[in-house]
């Protein structure tokens, strides 16, 4: 028994490679040349047809595509392109390049389908392509449920991915905010904060939103220290300006606010920005007031000091919408005051509001105790110094539609002004003309009026018992029925037990 020696195996083997060169009939290998080379073109070519790899042929492909893109030859370009997916179909850069050449095609709907597909692998490229195709320039409000969370998951990866797309990360916010994820967005919002520091009041306002008081406190006054080291480097900015007076207010630091405004006033470059401060002034008199009102005192000094400010509100920003509204709300609350220096403030008020928010006062006040002449008067006179004013045109109406001889015609355009005028009108608004519809025997279109005021408690008994009488006019009972029965359950429930043993005290018959 021998052991195993792996030397004596390689010399063994070095023998054999030996012998078999020696071996081989070397006169005779140029006969093999030609057999040689057919297997080395053969290899080759076999290489090639079946590589997907990096080599000449991808890179000739690609050659042809760039050469076809620069002449526009779209339909070449997809001929190349789906060469290229045939060897590699799940190469995202090829389907994007795809999708691009078949939108140059107006083919815009598979190309969306594809740039949605490429979406599902968080391709970039393809949610920017989105972005700028298929949000850009439409309002939230346009989309679906499920458009809106293609809205947020494209917003979101271009967030993620390019955190300098300040862009995109407003965009991101706003979406956040709409579909009121307000914890989400406040990230997103101090971040854009480290570069536009006026946003830390919007992080200020979602934490508040959310009861976090603490947060929202140290949001605003982060935001507050920024703004105000801006302005020391640029102390006439009156943006800057306004900026801190907006932060100072949600801090309820209003008398600060108001200094700051006034200082800015003083140092404005222009006319129209010290327009801009003026009303920024007399916005925040109005909330101080309202601030102000939110205390559970209510004595004669509480409601003369509120007055007060109002005069000097109304003096600084006499056209300021909110200043004339509080104005006029404050004047006819305290109409029944008895008070002599409430008296005296309040006339000093109307006095120095602007002519046309005088006469809504003075019209609003003659309607309230039935004087319908004077207040289609100082009415009238009201609505041509504010011919917007949503507010003087409804009052307007009832006074046309109430008077001794009503000019139904003329008051239903005025009501239909009044609702054209803003936005998103009041249950009021419809109330007044729905009534007015219904005096003029115009009953079909009455009723959608009618039901829109019901929303409002103060309006929805009379709606309810005008609905029956609708109702009953066109021919429906069983709805008439309804409206009529809960008409009478609300009497009912607004009667107290006095009032009900009186109203049975009433009806029975007198003894003699």
């Amino acid at each position: 028994m021998h052991a195993f020696n792996p030397l004596t195996w390689f010399r063994w083997m070095g023998e054999f490679i030996r012998c078999w060169f020696l071996g081989i009939p070397w006169r005779d290998a140029p006969k093999a040349i030609p057999a040689v080379i057919l297997s080395m073109v053969l290899f080759t070519t076999a290489f090639i047809a079946f590589s997907g790899g990096a080599g000449w042929r991808n890179r000739l492909l690609d050659r042809q595509l760039q050469v076809s893109l620069e002449r526009e030859d779209f339909p070449t370009a997809e001929i190349v392109i789906r060469r290229q997916l045939e060897a590699d179909p799940k190469n995202v850069e090829l389907i994007h390049r795809f999708a691009l050449v078949r939108e140059a095609q107006s083919f815009e709907e598979e190309a969306k389908a594809l740039m949605r597909q490429l979406m599902t692998r968080r391709h970039l490229p393809a949610a920017k392509w989105l972005l700028e195709n298929e949000i850009i320039g439409k309002k939230l409000t346009d989309f679906s449920s499920e458009e809106l969370d293609e809205v947020g998951r494209v917003l979101q990866l271009i967030t993620e991915r390019e955190d300098k797309n300040l862009g995109a990360k407003r965009m991101y916010a706003e979406y956040l905010i709409f579909e009121q994820r307000l914890s989400s967005a406040i990230p997103v919002v101090l971040e854009l904060a480290e570069v536009e520091p006026m946003r830390g009041l919007q992080a200020a306002s979602l934490a508040r939103h959310l009861n976090e008081s603490e947060a929202a406190e140290q949001y605003a006054s982060a935001a507050l220290e920024r703004v105000e080291e801006m302005h020391k480097d640029d102390p006439t900015n009156s943006q800057i300006a306004m900026s801190i007076a907006r932060n100072q207010i949600f801090l309820e630091r209003h008398s600060d606010a108001i200094r700051t405004l006034k200082r800015s006033i003083d140092v404005a470059k222009t006319q129209e920005e010290r327009r801009m401060l003026t009303q920024a002034l007399g916005d925040a008199i109005v909330a101080y007031v309202t601030y102000i009102e939110k205390s559970p005192t209510n004595t004669v000094q509480e409601r003369l000091r509120v007055l007060t400010m109002l005069d000097a509100a109304v003096k600084i920003a006499p056209n300021n919408p909110r200043v004339v509204t509080m104005v006029a709300d404050h004047v006819l609350a305290s109409l029944s005051e008895d008070d002599e220096q409430i008296s005296t403030v309040r006339e000093a008020l109307i006095s120095g509001s602007p002519a046309g928010i005088a006469h809504f006062i003075k019209g609003t006040t003659a309607l309230m105790n039935e004087d319908l002449a004077m207040a289609e008067l100082h009415l009238e006179k009201a609505a041509e110094q504010m011919p917007r004013s949503a507010a003087i045109l409804n009052n307007l109406a009832v006074a046309l539609a109430m008077k001794q001889e009503p000019d139904y015609e003329k008051a239903l355009q005025v009501a239909n002004a009044a609702i054209d005028n803003v936005p998103s009108p009041t249950p009021h608004f419809y109330e007044t003309r729905g009534q007015i519809l219904f005096r003029m025997g115009r009953f079909r279109e009455a009723i959608s009026d009618l039901e829109r005021a019901l929303p409002a408690p103060d309006l929805e008994l009379r709606a309810h018992q005008m609905l029956a009488d609708c109702y009953d006019k066109v021919g429906d009972t069983d709805l008439a029925r309804g409206h009529r029965e809960t008409a009478e359950t609300m009497t009912n429930a607004e009667q107290s037990p006095t009032d009900v043993l009186e109203t049975k005290r009433e009806d029975a018959p007198a003894r003699d």
